[in-house]
């Protein structure tokens, strides 16, 4: 508008002008607003339709590189031929003309200022025909004002020439103002731009409504449309009630207040996080409301799922403040302690722990209540619904500092049976020990009594008796090994708390040279690392070695003991005759043999201590003939030897 006016202003001058100088500071004028006309319209069109980016500052500089070096010449135009040669000057009625010959410069400039317009209207142009409604209104009336001066100006060069002294452009630039007022005051020109609703709201990727003060639909962004399948046509000027899901709930809401809301399409469930916000004109008066849904789907999904892994889960998780009130408490509270989730927020927890275990845990926890982090375990009796007294074992976490927990959180379990079970295995063993210690005492006083007597016996009879003494002194070492054998076998079953490393090649080793080995050969193929009890898993070995030796009757037998293939345990295997496929599901049965000289224990006392490791014992087939005892090392990680 500012170069139309001095376009327009410049024009009257040379119009009315009685003397060259006048005429030639009218030109300065003029074309003061040519010059402008064409940088200042595509400058709005950028601006109008969100396209601010295009012109950066050294565009910006190349844009008006022209315009300031025309402006220059045509100044200095008296001093020199560059853009015109005047010719005449005349003042006859009712205008003062010239008499010039432009140079191609003049026809350069024009062909800027056409080219630079003509950008600016197709941009307009394509921003407001595809928004419609209001929005194309607006983009009519813009177009139609600046087109106005420039069929003038098409007129000019037409059926004149740019000196001429009669200018239609000038005339039509009055119609301009008066159209671009109409938009402005009636349409809402500078309230209302569709660069603000194409950014703002078409670019979404969360649904947006627009109603009116009716409650109808009045706009609709893609997003919105995409949600429904449908198009906006479908939309426009429908009751929002039947269009636009849980308006009542958030018509009837609190101002920006948020709603949650379920939308189901053909597909899929989505969920949204909406809120509704007023539209006031300039006066406050309301003239509608725009609703807005976030999709929080992906939010929602995670949320369900923790809080069903968490309702799912076989643990309590508890969360208490700094005053140890009860702000959180899973669903399987219910299962646990008997107690409905919401009979217990609010109440404190040390409410329902035993006595003479709360001081103790209600003392710790607030030693620690401001380091962030602390982590702790606890036991303690706590009373069920049926004021029964339950062992829970909970891990206790400070995160009191954690906006989004703001709590001590305890992971908490019931273990009273556990303990029970523990306590009667504890006692069981105690009297397993027991009785291991009378009857090896009770049963040792006698044999060794019956040994010396067998000694004095052996001294004083003939060499015809030495049959008979020699099948005595036998069975009486084999009730030798029968004691030690249960005494080991009552132990062996202890479950190992205690480990060293032990190296599996070492160990092997030091087991065979126990045993009477003089039949076989030992051969380690590869040695390990392993974590155990050393002297239990001895016994394994020589038990093992026993095993093969006793029940092979070769005298090139050969023991093997290396790593299984996947470095998880290892194997004990010979070379002999092997066990038989019936056989196989009892030779780890107590008592079970197949020697006359053997007591049954031997695999026995081998299963029990691998047990009593965590670990496994398999009897396996092996195609080449012979035995092969796997252990795998489920729960101690085995690692190679290092080099």
């Amino acid at each position: 508008m500012v170069s139309i006016s001095l376009y327009t202003l410049g024009a009257g001058v040379r119009a009315a002008s009685e003397t060259l100088a006048l005429y030639r500071a009218g030109t300065v004028i003029k074309y003061a607003g040519i010059l402008g006309l064409g940088p200042t319209q595509l400058w709005f069109g950028v601006t109008y339709t969100g396209r601010d980016s295009l012109l950066t500052t050294r565009r910006w500089i190349l844009l008006l590189v022209w315009p300031a070096i025309a402006f220059v010449l045509v100044v200095t135009a008296p001093m020199h031929d560059l853009l015109w040669t005047v010719q005449g000057f005349a003042t006859t009625a009712p205008f003062a003309s010239v008499d010039r010959v432009d140079s191609p410069l003049v026809w350069v400039n024009i062909a800027y200022t056409y080219v630079l317009v003509v950008v600016a209207y197709g941009l307009i142009a394509e921003v407001g025909f595809n928004r419609g409604g209001r929005y194309r209104t607006q983009v009519l009336l813009i177009l139609s004002g600046g087109i106005l001066p420039f069929v003038g100006s098409v007129i000019l060069l037409l059926y004149g020439n740019p000196s001429a002294a009669w200018d239609p452009t000038a005339f039509a630039s009055t119609i301009t103002g008066i159209v671009v007022a109409v938009a402005l005051f009636r349409f809402d020109f500078l309230d209302l731009v569709p660069v603000a609703r194409h950014t703002l709201v078409d670019e979404m990727s969360d649904p947006v409504f627009v109603v009116d003060i009716d409650d109808r639909v009045i706009d609709v962004n893609t997003a919105g449309i995409e949600l429904f399948g449908t198009q906006k046509q479908d939309f426009l000027g429908q009751p929002a009630t039947e269009v636009i899901p849980s308006f009542d709930c958030l018509r009837d809401s609190d101002e920006n207040s948020s709603t949650d809301v379920t939308v189901e399409t053909d597909d899929t469930v989505r969920f949204f996080d909406s809120s509704r916000t007023t539209l006031t004109d300039r006066t406050g008066a309301p003239r509608g409301s725009i609703f807005i849904y976030r999709d929080v789907t992906e939010r929602h999904t995670v949320e369900e799922r923790f809080k069903r892994l968490i309702e799912q889960s076989s643990d309590m998780v508890v969360t208490i403040d700094r005053e140890g009130t009860i702000t959180h408490v899973s669903q399987s509270v219910e299962e646990i302690l008997g107690y409905e989730p919401a009979d217990l927020i609010g109440e404190n927890v040390a409410k329902r722990i035993h006595p003479t275990d709360r001081e103790e845990i209600l003392s710790e926890l607030s030693n620690h209540i401001d380091e962030y982090g602390y982590t702790s375990t606890y036991r303690v009796r706590v009373r069920n619904s049926a004021d029964e007294w339950r062992v829970i074992e909970a891990r206790a976490r400070n995160l009191l500092g954690d906006s989004f927990v703001e709590g001590i959180v305890l992971n908490a379990r019931d273990i009273t049976e556990k303990q029970r079970q523990n306590r009667k295995l504890e006692r069981q063993n105690e009297r397993l020990d027991q009785f291991a210690s009378i009857v090896s005492h009770d049963l040792r006083n006698p044999l060794n009594v019956a040994a010396g007597q067998l000694d004095i016996l052996q001294a004083e009879v003939r060499d015809e008796y030495s049959d008979s003494t020699e099948t005595i002194q036998r069975q009486l070492d084999r009730m030798e090994q029968i004691i030690d054998d249960s005494l080991t076998l009552a132990r062996s079953g202890k479950t190992v708390t205690e480990t060293t490393t032990v190296d599996l090649e070492a160990l092997a080793r030091d087991a065979w040279g126990s045993v009477d080995t003089r039949k076989g050969d030992l051969v380690i193929e590869q040695s390990l690392q392993l974590d155990g009890d050393r002297n239990r898993l001895r016994n394994v070995f020589e038990n093992l070695f026993r095993n093969s030796i006793e029940h092979n009757d070769s005298a090139d037998l050969t023991v093997r003991v290396g790593p299984l293939s996947e470095e998880s345990g290892f194997y004990v295997e010979d070379t002999g005759t092997g066990i038989p496929r019936e056989k196989r599901e009892r030779v780890f049965e107590q008592g079970y043999t197949t020697s006359q000289d053997g007591t049954g224990f031997g695999l026995a006392i081998v299963e029990d201590i691998i047990q009593a490791h965590g670990w496994d014992i398999s009897l396996i087939d092996k195609e080449s003939g012979g035995a092969r005892f796997e252990i795998e090392c489920v729960q101690m990680p085995v690692g190679k030897k290092p080099p």
